[in-house]
Formats: structure tokens, sequence, C-alpha cells
């Protein structure tokens, strides 16, 4: 069956599930036109805000342009998901008619939310710092010339935002155990097993959906911020540009909209990727947001 899965913030410490289809079929199409003409309306507003802009202001149009591809995605899975309504509600599968119109649902209320990212593109505090350089003696990622894969735009951090905002001790005593991040992940995306199940059992439930580091989940290492890149980036099913650098991972996190930079270790591509602590991974997958994955719930990563 499939799943969705949205790190979201957390309301009452419990999941909020897409809500069952009613069993109205009427009601179920009126609601999901609704939704897909409401979509239309917010896409059509990113264009105008897009076309709005100067040319040479290359950087505002892009911010634009990239939440306006994200809208036209959602919009396109929407329709996709109608007929498939359609199509289930012919055949009374009521379960599936509940996934799809989560699936909807979901892209309405995200394009909104992308749809004031546009139109605060021109004031974004992001978009205006972007360019700065941080001071020389602090080390930072915000270098994009330098990359392991020259092909991957690495988008620099934010000046000022300079984190953990609190120092952090990364050890082999105090860091992330790959198999805890596991469970916080296949629990993050409501994967189903046994109440008995231990550690190992979701870690080979997520390597059967290929969600693992690159070098797959290796039980008692420190969690280091690629494995979090990677794995998180397979969860969500993001494109990335070079499946075998991590850099291409984390970007895409950063493309979808995830804090990668306010919530995890800076990651100098020409060191050692930083170990990662309990804390930052359980923040990660308790805030922000992403697009539907195999599917769009908020989660509870405990």
């Amino acid at each position: 069956m499939a799943w969705v899965i949205v790190f979201g913030v957390l309301f009452g410490g419990g999941l909020v599930r897409a809500q069952s289809a009613t069993n109205d079929p009427a009601a179920v199409i009126r609601d999901t036109d609704a939704c897909a003409q409401r979509l239309h309306e917010i896409y059509d507003e990113a264009t105008k805000l897009e076309g709005n802009v100067a040319p040479d202001q290359v950087a505002l149009v892009d911010c634009i342009h990239s939440r306006a591809l994200r809208i036209k995605g959602l919009l396109e899975m929407t329709e996709t998901a109608r007929t498939s309504i359609r199509k289930a509600l012919r055949g009374d599968d009521m379960d599936a008619v509940g996934e799809y119109v989560g699936d909807v649902k979901m892209s309405c209320a995200r394009a909104e939310k992308l749809l004031l990212e546009a139109q605060g593109c021109s004031t974004s505090a992001a978009l205006k710092n972007a360019l700065v350089k941080p001071s020389s003696n602090i080390g930072t990622n915000t270098n994009t010339n330098v990359s392991v894969n020259t092909n991957i735009k690495i988008t620099p951090r934010i000046a000022g935002s300079t984190v953990p905002q609190r120092p952090v001790e990364r050890t082999e005593q105090t860091c992330l155990r790959q198999e805890q991040f596991g469970v916080m992940l296949a629990r993050a995306m409501n994967l189903k097993l046994d109440e008995k199940a231990i550690p190992d059992d979701y870690l080979k439930a997520l390597a059967k959906l290929a969600v693992e580091p690159l070098n797959g989940w290796q039980p008692g290492k420190c969690a280091t911020v690629d494995d979090v890149y990677v794995a998180c980036a397979r969860a969500m099913n993001l494109k990335v540009k070079d499946p075998q650098d991590p850099l291409s991972y984390g970007q895409a996190l950063r493309d979808e909209g995830i804090g990668v930079d306010t919530l995890l270790p800076e990651r100098d591509p020409q060191l050692d990727p930083p170990y990662v602590v309990d804390s930052e991974v359980r923040a990660l997958l308790a805030t922000g947001y992403a697009g539907p994955l195999p599917s769009a719930r908020r989660v509870n990563p405990d």
C-alpha cells in the first residue's frame, strides 16, 4: 500500500493522518475538484509573480521559479489523483480513495505554503544574505566553488546562521548510532512493524525500500550528516544530480525546503562528515515540511 511522509510540526504528540474518505462519492469528487481548481489558481498566481520580475533580477527569478515548478508538480500529481479517485470509486475501493484524497489535500496545503514563499522571495532574508561571505576565520560550506562534484550547486549557508547554537560534543560516545537513526526514520515514515520489532527489523524494512545511507545500514556506527542527507532524501524519493555524492542529496533536501542548514551541523566538502546527535535528527524529523512522498502525513519521530 502506498505510503506518504511529511516532516511536519507536531500537534499533540500524535500522528495526524489523512482523513478517511467519505462514503459520499459526490462529496469526494466535489472536494477534490475544488482543490484542483485552487491549485490552478495558485499556479497562475505564481507564474504571474515570476512574469512581473525583471529578467536581470536573477536571484529573485530563480527564487520564484523554483516554487512555481513545485506547484506545477503538485498540480500534475493532483490531476492524476483525481483520475485515480474516480476509478477507485467505481470499484468501491474506499481505502484507495482515502489515500488519494489525502494526497490531494496535502498537495493543496503544500501549494498554499509554496505560494506564500514565492510572494516572500523579494523580501526574504535568505535571498538577501545568501551571497554574503562570512568571516574567513569561520569554517563553513559557503564557498560554492568547492564541491565534490562541480556539477552540483551547493547553496550557501545563510551568513550569521551558525548551527548549532550551542557547542555540541561530537564523539563516538555522544553520537547518534545508525540503528537509532533508522528507528526514528522508520517511525517517521509510519512503517508498520510488529510491536516486538528490534532495531535490526527496522533497518531491514528500510533497506527493502532502498532507504539507507550510501554504504547501507551499519549498526553500531555513528550516523553522520551524510547518512542523514542520503537516507532522508531517499525516503522522500527526491531526484539528485549525483547519486554517489552525499552533497547532492543534501542539496535535494535543501531545494525541497528542508532546514538542513539550520538543524544539522555544517558539512565542509573538504573534511570528513561530522557526526550527528540525537536532538538534531529529532528536530529535523519533527519540523519543516516536505512534499508528498510515497505518502503524506505529519509525523512524530518518537
